[in-house]
């Protein structure tokens, strides 16, 4: 059996240039988690997003990933395909 993704993190993290890497994607990670939160409470499928913003599967996989960042008019078609709104805040 493998090791658990946790420690793999924990002990990476112990390296400066990867913890700055990890640190700069940070809001990535943060908006893909929130888009596949939406989708999910949505009770909805990649492909049932799709189809709803008229694109396929992997482009909404690609969106959820994170990377690249996708475009404020991207977010707009997937937050009215999980039946959200985009909310855009600077702090």
């Amino acid at each position: 059996m493998g090791r658990k993704m946790s420690e793999v993190r924990k002990e990476l993290m112990l390296d400066d240039e990867f913890k700055a890497e990890y640190v700069s994607l940070e809001d990535e990670f943060a908006l893909a988690s929130q888009l596949i939160e939406a989708r999910k409470k949505a009770h909805l499928t990649q492909d049932e997003v799709a189809r709803r913003m008229g694109t396929t599967q992997s482009v909404v996989a690609r969106l959820e990933s994170g990377h690249p960042l996708p475009s404020l008019r991207s977010l707009k078609r997937y937050a009215q395909a999980v039946c959200g709104r985009v909310e855009i805040r600077v702090v």
